[in-house]
């Protein structure tokens, strides 16, 4: 069974847990994820079965666009509400320190990995390190982010803002950056991925139905890849398949990457156009396809 499924995780469990319960229901081993979502967090998971579990890189490739609460004035030992307090300053903002905001965010192309995350470091995972009390030098990644807007709450130490990043942006390490500018510390409190690139999480299936609404999920190979694509016929399809390559014309472009699709819009491969001919470098079997 290949597939690409939406699913909207709820907080209180991890990105693996959505992948257990999803082999439990289909009954299938070959099930991942592509951008993990901590427990505290919810929204849009992007998951692949079978062989398109190779394809998710494609997913892991777009921006993200996250709701974000951030709490002003404590810091916590994971920059989220499953850590310590280990810090505590008071919330003295002004006015013109929100008026320049908006820029310092947008102008951002650089922040530090939090030391409770997934990165490696010296071999071993930077959480795991931290649990053991070691304060590993984090690295700094670049990071592009594209659109930002903050909307104050009632409680002066409280901020929400939506925010669209490039891949590998922490949210925690972006919250824990506001607060600095804003002349204290913080930690991100909630947290919500409501895109991933175009695709929304109002699209995904409901986590409490989800034996009975996972195909609610199903989404289409095309949108997921984003690719440039050639559509083929059943004979066209059936040399792919066996991995020939296949003559286009001397006229067609060189194509470094594209997706190839049947008569019936299902993956074929992924493949590129050189010298002529569409050569594939993944094919994949249509009668599994959903």
């Amino acid at each position: 069974m290949n597939s690409f499924l939406l699913i909207d995780k709820p907080a209180g469990i991890s990105s693996f847990d959505v992948i257990r319960r999803l082999r439990r229901i289909l009954g299938i081993k070959k099930i991942g994820h592509a951008g993990t979502l901590d427990p505290f967090a919810t929204g849009l998971l992007i998951c692949a079965t079978g062989q398109y579990t190779r394809l998710l890189k494609y997913a892991e490739a777009q921006s993200k666009t996250y709701q974000a609460s951030l709490v002003l004035g404590k810091k916590s030992s994971t920059g989220d509400p499953e850590g310590e307090i280990i810090a505590t300053s008071e919330t003295t903002y002004s006015p013109e320190d929100f008026a320049a905001l908006d820029q310092k965010i947008l102008a951002l192309d650089s922040l530090r990995v939090p030391q409770h995350s997934a990165v490696k470091i010296n071999g071993k995972r930077a959480y795991k390190l931290a649990r053991e009390g070691e304060s590993p030098e984090m690295p700094i990644r670049p990071v592009k982010i594209y659109d930002f807007s903050i909307s104050k709450t009632d409680d002066p130490t409280v901020l929400d803002y939506r925010v669209r990043v490039s891949k590998g942006t922490y949210i925690r390490a972006l919250s824990e950056y506001i607060a600095e500018t804003l002349g204290c510390v913080g930690m991100t409190s909630a947290l919500r991925r409501e895109a991933i690139g175009d695709i929304d999480v109002l699209g995904a299936a409901v986590w409490e139905d989800l034996e009975s609404s996972w195909r609610d999920g199903i989404y289409p190979a095309r949108e997921i890849l984003r690719l440039e694509s050639l559509q083929l016929s059943a004979e066209q399809v059936s040399l792919i398949l066996h991995g020939r390559e296949l003559p286009v014309g001397e006229d067609v472009s060189d194509i470094v990457e594209l997706a190839i699709y049947d008569e019936q819009d299902r993956l074929i491969g992924i493949g590129c156009v050189e010298d002529g001919s569409l050569r594939p470098r993944q094919v994949f079997d249509p009668e599994k396809s959903l």
